[in-house]
């Protein structure tokens, strides 16, 4: 292949038929080499291909690829197309100008939709995701390292998702909570569930290989309630301490056969062809500094999310709700 200029996300997603958030993926996990060229992320032509070429070679050959998400996911309003770019991965950081807004908190597809979204509207604010665990998220505001964060940390004592860590966390700040969308989460397994998986205790079979979230993450945070009301130790779960950071990471670990089961949202699992068997519902919360943005900004994610664009963009994903979308929960 002769050399040619590098390409953008998009259209290395073109040529490879597959979805955007698929190459984000792939450059995150460091299948496929970026570099950063001012605000945007670029790939090299030849340098695609070669990694695709090794990692052929090197997979296993039942080893699944990546299939295009849905497309209705990165249906957006064609509004202004020359807005700022987004950083949807950790992996490029840079000086963050003070009209950008940083995000850091726990992933969930429909954040990536948010920025979609986020990148066609008419602002002059740049938004940069990484994400991290919801305590993580948390943390970050406290050290003003974000100004967002996206958590879903459910409370024993209280019975009550997110408050009460805010409240331990970042005590005394302002804080505006502000729901993004309320989702399902389960088991991602492989089609068919050859390992005939229904409940907690059904972690604990002989041979069975679990992938897990990293620490800090909700989802560890509910996995570990559910494992000690259960009275199961972590150490009867193989691959209990093999850790990943996003829900796309668990259901790709299951689609190419490293592990057997994982715990996520329903969405990744359709996104990769897998089966999914639920087991708890949840509230996924955006956390706001508004002392920390411009109000400005605060009105363009608020006028995102009440968007009927917006709403009908995230139900045509399987697994969620959008009844509280957009409603702001508390205020102080």
């Amino acid at each position: 292949m002769e050399s040619s200029s590098p390409l953008t996300v998009e259209e290395a997603a073109q040529l490879l038929k597959v979805s955007k958030y698929t190459i984000y993926e792939l450059i995150k996990r460091g299948e496929i080499p970026a570099q950063r060229i001012g605000r945007q992320i670029r790939i090299d032509p030849d340098t695609l291909f070669n990694s695709l070429h090794r990692s052929d070679q090197n997979n296993n050959p039942t080893t699944k690829t990546f299939e295009p998400e849905n497309p209705d996911l990165n249906q957006v309003p064609p509004t202004d197309q020359n807005s700022n770019s987004i950083n949807p991965t950790s992996n490029f950081k840079s000086e963050t100008p003070l009209n950008n807004l940083v995000f850091i908190g726990s992933h969930d597809p429909v954040v990536e939709l948010f920025a979609d979204f986020w990148k066609h509207a008419s602002t002059p604010f740049e938004l940069h995701l990484e994400f991290k665990g919801s305590m993580e998220g948390l943390m970050a505001l406290y050290h003003n390292q974000a100004q967002i964060s996206g958590i879903h940390l459910w409370d024993e004592n209280t019975q009550e998702y997110n408050l009460p860590y805010i409240h331990y966390v970042i005590p005394g700040e302002p804080v505006t909570l502000i729901n993004l969308v309320q989702r399902i989460q389960g088991f991602i397994i492989q089609p068919g569930n050859p390992w005939k998986l229904k409940s907690w205790e059904d972690l604990t079979q002989k041979g069975l290989r679990f992938v897990n979230r990293q620490k800090g993450s909700g989802t560890r945070l509910k996995l570990d309630s559910y494992l000690n009301k259960a009275k199961i130790t972590p150490a009867e779960i193989q691959g209990y301490t093999q850790e990943v950071d996003t829900h796309m990471d668990i259901a790709s670990c299951v689609a190419n056969n490293q592990a057997d089961v994982g715990i996520g949202v329903q969405s990744a699992a359709h996104r990769m062809g897998l089966d999914f068997i639920p087991l708890f519902h949840e509230r996924y919360d955006l956390v706001l500094l508004p002392e920390k943005m411009p109000t400005e900004a605060l009105q363009h994610i608020l006028t995102i999310l009440k968007s009927p664009a917006f709403h009908n963009a995230i139900e045509r994903q399987v697994g969620y709700d959008t009844s509280l979308t957009g409603k702001i929960l508390y205020q102080n």
